[in-house]
Parts: C-alpha cells; sequence; structure tokens
C-alpha cells in the first residue's frame, strides 16, 4: 500500500500498489541497507492462495520477453556509433539482477476522492519516469462493482509524452504486454534511450461511477549494488546526484525516496 509521486507536488492518491519482490537475496542485509526498497513477501495465501503462484509466473514471462526487448535495445545504441556501454549492457545488468518488483495496481474510482480535475490527462495517476531500467505492463483491466466491463470513457488510460513533445494514448490488447523504458536505462545509453515520461486518466463520462482499473507492473532493474555513472548531460535529479557522480542503484532508489516522500535516512 502506499502513495506515488508524480508530478511536481502531486502526491497520487488513487492509485495502490500490492508490491512483491520476485527473486530472494541476502534479505537481512539489505533491509538494512535499503529499508524503504527491501522487505519480505507477505503472500494472502489463506485467502486467496492462488495469487502468489499467478504472481510469479506472469512476472517472469514478462521478464523473459523484457530481456529480448533489452537486447534490441542494446544493438540500437550500438548502431548509434556510441561503442559499448560504460559498463555492461542492459541486458547483462537486468539478467544479473535479484531486485526485480512486480506490482499489482489498482485505481480507485473516482467518486472516492476529493479531486475535481477529472477531465485532466493525468488524474488517475501524474506524470512521472519509472526509475528503474524497463517496465512491463499489462492492459488495463475495468470493472465495476467487482465486474469486468469495458472502459467507459475512449479517453481513459495510459498516456505518453514523446520525445518531440506529444501526448499519446497508449493502446494495446488484453493479451499484448507493452513496455516503458526507466531513467537508469537512458544514463545507462548515455541518453540514446529515453525515459518515458507517463501518466493515467480517469474516465470522467456520467457513466463512470465504480468504475476503478487494474493492471500488473513488473519493474525490471539493477541490483541494489550495481554501480550507475551519472553523467552531466543526463538531466535526472542533479540536486541530488553531482555531476559524473557514481551511485549504487539502492542509494539512488533510498535518494528518490527520500525527495519524493520528504523523509530521512
Amino acid at each position: 500500500m502506499g502513495r506515488r509521486n508524480s508530478s511536481p507536488g502531486n502526491l497520487t492518491h488513487l492509485k495502490v500498489p500490492f508490491m512483491r519482490t520476485l527473486f530472494w537475496m541476502s534479505l537481512l542485509l539489505m533491509m538494512c541497507l535499503y529499508p524503504s526498497y527491501c522487505r519480505p513477501n507477505i503472500w494472502p495465501n489463506d485467502n486467496l492462495p492462488e495469487l502468489e503462484i499467478a504472481f510469479k509466473d506472469l512476472g517472469k514471462l514478462m521478464m523473459e520477453v523484457g530481456l529480448m526487448l533489452a537486447h534490441h535495445c542494446d544493438r540500437y545504441v550500438m548502431r548509434q556509433g556510441v561503442g559499448s556501454y560504460d559498463g555492461d549492457s542492459l541486458e547483462q545488468t537486468i539478467a544479473r539482477s535479484r531486485c526485480h518488483k512486480g506490482r499489482l495496481l489498482y485505481y480507485f474510482p473516482r467518486q472516492f476522492s476529493k479531486q475535481t480535475d477529472f477531465d485532466s490527462v493525468s488524474s488517475w495517476c501524474g506524470w512521472h519516469t519509472d526509475h528503474g531500467s524497463l517496465t512491463g505492463l499489462t492492459c488495463g483491466l475495468f470493472t465495476k462493482n467487482s465486474m469486468e466491463v469495458p472502459c467507459p470513457d475512449s479517453a481513459a488510460g495510459l498516456y505518453i509524452r514523446t520525445r518531440d513533445n506529444q501526448v499519446v494514448k497508449v493502446v494495446f490488447d488484453e493479451d499484448q504486454l507493452a513496455y516503458q523504458i526507466g531513467e537508469t536505462t537512458e544514463i545507462l545509453s548515455r541518453g540514446y534511450l529515453c525515459a518515458t515520461p507517463h501518466c493515467v486518466q480517469a474516465p470522467s463520462s456520467e457513466n463512470a461511477s465504480n468504475v476503478d482499473r487494474s493492471t500488473f507492473a513488473l519493474f525490471m532493474q539493477p541490483d541494489w549494488n550495481e554501480k550507475l555513472k551519472f553523467p552531466s548531460e543526463i538531466p535526472y535529479h542533479q540536486e541530488l546526484i553531482p555531476p559524473n557522480g557514481t551511485l549504487t542503484f539502492g542509494e539512488y532508489s533510498e535518494r528518490l525516496v527520500d525527495k519524493y516522500y520528504q523523509t530521512t535516512t
């Protein structure tokens, strides 16, 4: 459970994640080093015993497809004349990581919010970029009173911002997967691959009452101990990271949590 920071000064209260670590690690050590991100999984086995198996099976499928995509991302970067990465390739970095996160995301019906700007493109989840490497997504599932329904508003759903600043709705089917690029991929590729700004718009039609949205996201990210070099030309979080500085992915994640949620480490 939790809140998601999105646009500056805007916390997303309408989206609730059920997040699980898909691979085990030296848990006690990692909990001490990265308390915001490392916790043991807790499954509702008494009430929903089939969830754990289905969750892991889908996560592993999305991981396999994501690795194939990472391979082609690497080939694209190499073709730009960059030569080798400053470190390992995206595919290698993801393949050896133990820290991928699966999340079931739930978007509350709009009447349970005091928010009034439901015509805004970012009304269900504000604009942001993911800080990991790749994010795999299933298409949104809309339900009303626990029954699956068609989306009641053709404008509702996932939106991205392209490199030329165009806002585009993302449409894909239930038997397809979509992947977004995260900040660490932009860092690894020195800007040849760009993180995908995205948001989610809630339905605003009259028959959207009691309609919610669910989806599954797999956050493919480097291992917590993976060292990242932050080129000065990459614009992300420069107030937290000195130009050409080096942090582990875990340190990077903890700094972002402190920034977004105004906590102390």
